[in-house]
Order: C-alpha cells, then structure tokens, then sequence
C-alpha cells in the first residue's frame, strides 16, 4: 500500500496505517481526537465511536479500512467512495439513509474518498498519519508502472561473428607436440623445428572441425599437448604400533605414575577428604538450612570406629498454623503468603518468601487477575484487597456482609466466609 495523498478542503480527514475518514464540517473536535486514537480497530469501532450520541448528531462522514487488498467502507451524507477493480472503477454512495451504508470489496488496486463532486487536484500532499483539512484522500492498494514493457522483436538479419584475434602464447621450454592427424600409409617425417609447435585455436564461441578417424587405420601414438606437473613424491613416516614402548625423555609419565601410585597421609590415616560442594545456584530441590545442618554435625558419629554412619535424625517440619478451604475443593496450607486470583501474578518478591499462587474459576470475569492476599501474622489470618475490580466480602452466620477496604489487611475468623465474586469462596480452617 503506497502511503495517502489529500486534497486540502472543508472536510476533516483522519488518516492511519491502513484507515481512513472523512468528517463533515460539522464534526466535533473530540470526536476527530476520539477517532484518531481509536482508528486502529476499524469500521466497528469507528461507527460505534460516531453514534455514540445518538442518530441525531451523526455528522457526514466515510470509513474506510483497508487491509490487503480487501476494503470494508461506511458512507453517510454527501460523500462518495471510488474503487478500482480490475480496470473498471466502482463509486459507492450512501444514497437516500437515516443511519449509513456499508460496503466491502476484495482485490482492490485503488481506494478515494472524497468529497461528491471533487476533483483530484494538482497540489496533493502526502499524509501517512495524522488530522487535516481536506475535501479528498486517495490511496493506492497496488504498486503501478507507467509504461507496459515493449515486446522485443526478433531480429531477421545474421549477427555479425566478430573473430576474436588468436592469443600471444609464450612458449614453454621442454614441452612435446600434439599431433591429431592419424597417417595410415607413409611414415611420420620427423619435425625439425622448434619443439613447440604453436596451433591456431578457434573462438570458444565456433564449433572445432574434428577430423575423420578411420576406424581401420594403424593406432599411432597421441601426444597431449597439456603439460602436466610430474606427481610429487611424499615419504611416508611409518605409524608408530600400540605395542611399541613410547619414550618418556622428560620422565613426566613415570613421574605422574610415582604420583599416583604413592598413597595421601589422608587416605592412610582414615580421613575423609572434602569435596567442593555444587554451586549456590544449582538448587536441586534437596538444600538443607544451616540450622538443620548445625543439629545434623552433632550427631554424626566417629568416622574411625564407626564402619557405616547413621542413622541420622531428621528435623520434623513445623505444624501448618492454618489453611484456606475453597469452595472449589482446593484445601491450600498457609505456611506462607497466598495469592488468589483468575491469573495471579507476583509483583514484588522478597528473598525471605515466594507467595504460592492459586488460580480460581471466572466465567463472568467478576474476579480480578490478582484479587486477594491471605497470610498469616502472628495468631491471627489477614486477608487483603490487591485493588480488584469487585471487591472482596466478608460474612458471618445471622449477619450481612461486610466488604474489606481495598489495600488494607483484614482478620478473617474460623466462622466466617470470604466471597471473592463469581461464586468462588473460602474459609479458614485451624491446624491440628
């Protein structure tokens, strides 16, 4: 699509990639603004933005949306849209309308609203985004040449066959002749000229004259004029066998052998050698904290008199305080920070703790992505308002709902039920 042309005008033309409007005079300036923003959803959206006061106050106007070579236009009033297809132009107009009327056409070359009546000006400019004044904007859907290519005519009279001059060949010392001619009854007289003998080569162009070969005629030696380079010949080192004993001139393997061989004072005395650990980011699921670690030295026993140690005593984990019950059937512990919500998301992360995100049901949408906190504080079970959309309510058995303040931590008791919308609740049960 090439870019838009105008013809300045009366009219307001709101022109984007692949949009187009045209807004009688009568438009208003927050209209046009609207429309300029908006202009990337196409018609739809441009019709539902032009009627968004009513019928009444529809001004005049052209939408035109352009994708490919496909052309889904809405005319109202005294506006006019030509397109061209297949060499022919069609011109689509509103006609006699209350609201407007709709067109859409494939395999368009050429698209122009304008104005009824105007005519393509000799000062159009150029405008691929933006807000002007004008009575005509014309768009150009497929590339165009301006002359057709002319056939060319094939040629009645010979070429001309331009020989080219024979080539200068300096003469190479100790080279034999070639000799193509076969000669069955007299015996070849011997040459007494130079030991080159120059040939005339043809053109690469012209075919070469090959002589006639009688295939009865005595064979006589053929010599190739084609000096070749005599093979070169390499010696071979012979491969040294596996069997063979290498030498060791710098005593190095006999060193690293002695090396090897000699025991550490460690290893004869029983003590174990420490191993680097793996790095601090290879987290394996199995890290074990320092504390643990502290209670686990203690009761390792002696590794001298001790043939196999352990066993060990692991560290029991600690009581869950409480967990939410969801009337889902989800039962989640709240050993730490739980975000619920229809796609929750974590927006700030210490190092201390990963909140655990829980995905619950929205058909209607009445539950915000990131909806609500539930965390344990001390004694007491604190959920938040993370700013949603519905809100979050809280009920106790023979009272109404409250609804929590958005952004402030709010107790949440055994006996009560936390509605977070679309029928998606939750209490809070203690731990054992």
């Amino acid at each position: 699509m090439s870019v838009p042309e105008y013809t300045a005008g009366t009219w307001t033309a709101v022109v984007r990639p692949g949009f187009v409007a045209l807004l009688g005079p009568g438009a208003a300036e927050s209209t046009v603004r609207a429309l300029w923003q908006d202009a990337g959803e196409g018609v739809f959206s441009a019709l539902a933005l032009l009627a968004r006061d009513g019928f009444g106050g529809l001004p005049p106007f052209a939408v035109v949306s352009v994708d490919g070579q496909r052309v889904h236009a809405a005319l109202r009033g005294d506006v006019e849209v030509v397109v061209e297809v297949g060499g022919r132009q069609d011109v689509w107009r509103s006609g006699e309308v209350s609201t407007w009327t709709e067109r859409v056409l494939e395999g368009v070359a050429d698209v122009v609203v304008q104005v009824d009546g105007a005519a393509p000006g000799p000062d159009s400019l150029p405008l691929a985004d933006g807000v002007v004044r004008a009575a005509r904007v014309h768009v150009g859907l497929t590339a165009r040449t301006d002359a057709a290519p002319r056939a060319v005519e094939p040629s009645t009279e010979p070429a001309a066959v331009v020989e080219p001059e024979p080539a200068e060949i300096e003469p190479v010392v100790e080279a034999e002749v070639l000799t193509d001619t076969v000669v069955a009854d007299e015996p070849a007289e011997p040459v007494t000229e130079d030991p080159l003998t120059v040939l005339d080569q043809a053109p690469d162009d012209e075919p070469q004259a090959v002589p006639a070969v009688d295939a009865h005629a005595a064979p006589t030696e053929l010599i190739d004029a084609v000096v070749w380079d005599e093979p070169t010949q390499v010696e071979l080192a012979p491969l040294t066998r596996h069997d063979e004993e290498h030498t060791d001139p710098a005593g190095v393997v006999a060193e690293a052998e002695s090396f090897l061989a000699t025991p550490t004072p460690s290893a004869a005395a029983g003590i174990p050698v420490a191993v680097g650990g793996a790095s601090l980011d290879d987290h394996d699921g199995l890290t074990i904290l320092s504390t643990d670690l502290a209670e686990i030295r203690d009761q390792l026993p002696s590794w001298a008199s001790d043939e196999v140690p352990g066993p060990f005593r692991v560290p029991e984990p600690a009581p869950v305080a409480a967990r939410l019950v969801l009337s889902t059937g989800l039962v989640v512990p709240l050993d730490r920070a739980v975000l619920l919500g229809r796609a929750p998301q974590v927006a700030r992360v210490t190092n201390r703790e990963l909140p655990r995100l829980i995905t619950v049901p929205s058909p209607q949408q009445d539950i915000s992505r990131t909806h609500a906190e539930v965390r344990v504080e001390g004694d007491h079970v604190v959920v938040t308002d993370l700013d949603s959309t519905n809100g979050i309510h809280v009920a106790r058995a023979g009272e109404g709902a409250r609804r929590l303040h958005p952004g402030e931590p709010s107790v949440v008791g055994v006996d009560e039920v936390v509605d977070l919308g679309d029928g998606v609740t939750f209490s809070v049960e203690r731990g054992s």
